[in-house]
């Protein structure tokens, strides 16, 4: 008796509150956001997965968060993925990283053991195994159902995202030094890849891809002209004299001609220079978008390794100094 009259006693100052009994948590989980972005992601990047709660992902689980090239993943993969465990052929596929939690677990962190391939497109992929604290399922988007409560569409997530190509990449051109144009105008290079290149038999076309081009070697009788990983060399002429500001240790590559190219390079732009391989393929390219007429000594300088070839990608730098031959920041 005694506790049939506590139990109507707790509802009726339940009725005269208006409190409402807890109510479980039925709103699924979804990803807010995926970093890295873009087709130019750096092959040393961590990957994240935000989620838009926290999700039951234990630390160090490589089996429901994964990357893995974008041309192994198949239908296969993902009904393997979403019954988890992964199976160990699949598990062969994916890049191993090391996985952290943060934010108390919304935010799911990967870190490649090794660094991703050069110009590879890679997917990083949630399973549809993924659950909230609550044991709700992952979905694709949140949406209000018709009884205005959020829900949406158990699935697995996919994004997409595409590593920095290797290879060789112009940087900056001096095309009106201060002194006579053999001896100081320059083509500056850098190796963004991962391993040496060698120059040997490559050219460099001033008529835009038109012609063969001039044969480059190395300036240094015996040298041979190889360009380290992350390294930077001159492309100049034979009567090219070593400035006082050139990063120690810069390669210099020699033309067949006292000056770069066989009439100079034109102080006043507009002249397309194209870089080829033994084969003749094109490398890269410097679409000679800045006047460097009025301003001796200034070199058009390439600003962001990331972007192509385009007059909003080169400039003179408005700081002194306004050439860095042979220094890359």
């Amino acid at each position: 008796m005694k506790a049939n009259i506590g139990t109507l006693a707790l509802l009726l100052m339940t009725s005269c509150l208006d409190l409402q009994p807890p109510e479980a948590d039925l709103i699924p989980p979804s990803v807010v956001e995926f970093l890295p972005q873009g087709e130019d992601v750096n092959v040393d990047t961590r990957m994240t997965v935000l989620f838009s709660e926290i999700v039951a992902i234990s630390p160090g689980d490589d089996s429901l968060v994964v990357v893995l090239p974008a041309d192994q993943l198949d239908g296969e993969f993902l009904d393997d993925l979403n019954k988890p465990p992964l199976s160990s052929k699949h598990s062969m596929l994916t890049v191993a990283c090391r996985v952290e939690r943060d934010l108390e677990g919304m935010r799911i962190e990967l870190e490649p053991d090794q660094a991703l391939e050069e110009g590879q497109a890679y997917n990083l992929v949630v399973s549809a195994a993924v659950t909230d604290l609550s044991g709700n399922s992952l979905v694709d988007e949140l949406r209000y159902d018709e009884n205005g409560r959020l829900t949406g569409t158990r699935t697995h997530i996919l994004h997409s995202f595409s590593t920095l190509a290797g290879g060789i990449l112009m940087t900056e051109v001096l095309a009106n030094p201060e002194g006579p144009e053999s001896e100081g105008e320059y083509l500056e290079i850098f190796n963004r890849s991962r391993m040496p290149i060698d120059l040997t038999d490559w050219r460099l076309d001033d008529e835009g891809g038109a012609g063969q081009g001039d044969l480059l070697g190395a300036c240094s009788s015996g040298q041979v002209p190889v360009i380290g990983s992350g390294a930077v060399a001159l492309l100049v002429g034979q009567s090219f004299i070593r400035p006082v500001d050139l990063a120690p240790d810069t390669l210099l590559i020699c033309s067949d001609h006292a000056s770069l190219t066989p009439r100079g390079l034109r102080n006043t732009g507009d002249e397309v220079l194209v870089l080829k391989d033994a084969n003749g393929a094109e490398i890269d390219r410097y679409g000679g978008w800045v006047d460097m007429s009025n301003q001796a000594g200034c070199a058009a300088t390439r600003l962001s390794l990331s972007e192509p070839d385009s007059q909003s990608n080169w400039a003179i730098p408005e700081s002194d100094p306004c050439r860095t031959p042979g220094w890359i920041e």
